[in-house]
């Protein structure tokens, strides 16, 4: 996360351009959404430890690469584009593996607050990391942000070495090693199809990200050029936003006991798009602050659910492959929602593309007759 508000702030400082800025978002994820399934595949068939420390160090290269050429003073729009770019392709096997390894870690009935449990992590790295490193960026500057993030993945790469060791090698089975491949690809597409839990989830998680995920590229710009912030307080913005998914993650196992999947994706998504358009009108600080926090919570509540929906509609085999569609729409809706929102945004105005990503989010949930998540004899149902 210190990385991310690093990579955000420094193009602020090479380009005024939004669809460039918008882009910081998109060369990071937009190779997940490339690469995000063969990855999931992969995450079935191979040695899942050794695929995360194969991508942590591809990434801690690049980034340590980034901050060599922002020290020399060399950096460009371009490089830093490309450079977020090669670290997205580390980040595309790092996910959904990531994700699947909880199944290797947990027995079945704990998936669920698993999956709650590592977005909580994940939310309190988003709290904690933006506020330290907007701090860090106003002091020391972006090149040391990129350096400490880099040195940050020895204590990941230490960690994953006391990860037991589960070997999937296709080496074994009769197709050899690329019709494993493309069985294991086309299995989850057939799965895809027919699966009307995992077909809805899909199509609808889809549309939310393309409407929902593009503030997270245009905030750095809504924060400098609307709210006149420095990178510090930047920083605490995408601190609030963590702190409010963290207080969602730990609201959802009540809320879920109460009410449907449907129901709580329902409100949290209408509260989620009525926020982006009066982030664009408001002033106050105090008032942006509140709001960040309730966009933070109304994200997570949407996001988790789906994660769970797609992960419980596979099957033990399925998984990693199942978990890497929702890395690819997760990812791949911020680097699609970045462009074309930042794109609208450099003809048209901040507050025009985030009206229009609102309007797509409403969109989704016109999806919910046809493809639900849940019904009165579903097994996605929590009650």
């Amino acid at each position: 996360m210190m990385h991310a508000i690093a990579a955000a702030w420094l193009m602020t400082s090479l380009t005024t351009s939004p669809w460039l800025i918008g882009l910081v978002q998109s060369a990071f994820s937009f190779p997940i959404l490339l690469m995000g399934i063969p990855a999931g595949v992969f995450a079935d068939l191979l040695d899942r430890r050794l695929l995360l420390i194969i991508a942590q160090c591809w990434m801690m290269f690049f980034v340590l690469l980034m901050s060599l050429l922002a020290v020399l003073g060399k950096m460009t729009p371009c490089s830093l584009l490309i450079l977020l770019f090669l670290i997205g392709l580390g980040a595309a096997l790092h996910f959904p593996t990531w994700l699947a390894l909880l199944q290797d870690l947990v027995p079945p009935n704990h998936l669920s607050a698993a999956v709650s449990l590592n977005s909580i992590a994940f939310n309190l790295a988003r709290t904690m990391g933006p506020a330290l490193g907007g701090l860090l960026v106003s002091i020391l500057g972006a090149p040391m942000v990129f350096l400490a993030n880099g040195l940050s993945f020895i204590a990941i790469l230490l960690g994953l070495l006391r990860v037991p060791v589960k070997n999937r090698s296709i080496l074994n089975t009769s197709q050899g090693i690329m019709n494993s491949f493309f069985q294991s690809f086309l299995e989850i597409a057939i799965f895809l199809i027919k699966s009307n839990v995992l077909l809805g989830a899909t199509l609808r998680f889809a549309l939310f990200m393309m409407g929902g995920a593009g503030f997270l590229g245009l905030l750095p710009l809504l924060a400098k050029e609307n709210f006149h912030l420095g990178a510090s307080a930047f920083g605490e913005l995408m601190s609030l936003f963590g702190v409010g998914s963290v207080l969602g993650a730990l609201l959802l196992p009540r809320l879920r006991s109460t009410y449907s999947m449907d129901t709580i994706i329902v409100i949290s998504s209408l509260i989620f798009s009525v926020i982006l358009f009066f982030l664009t009108i408001l002033k106050t600080i105090i008032m942006i602050n509140a709001l960040m926090v309730i966009l933070g919570a109304t994200w997570i509540l949407v996001i988790v659910n789906y994660n769970i929906a797609i992960q419980l509609s596979a099957s033990e085999e399925l998984k990693g492959r199942a978990i890497s569609i929702y890395v690819v729409i997760y990812q791949g809706g911020i680097a699609l929602s970045s462009a074309w929102m930042g794109g609208v945004a450099s003809h048209w105005g901040v507050a025009s593309s985030l009206l229009l990503g609102g309007m797509t989010v409403i969109l989704s949930l016109l999806l919910i007759p046809l493809l639900p998540l849940c019904s009165s004899s579903s097994s996605l149902r929590i009650e």
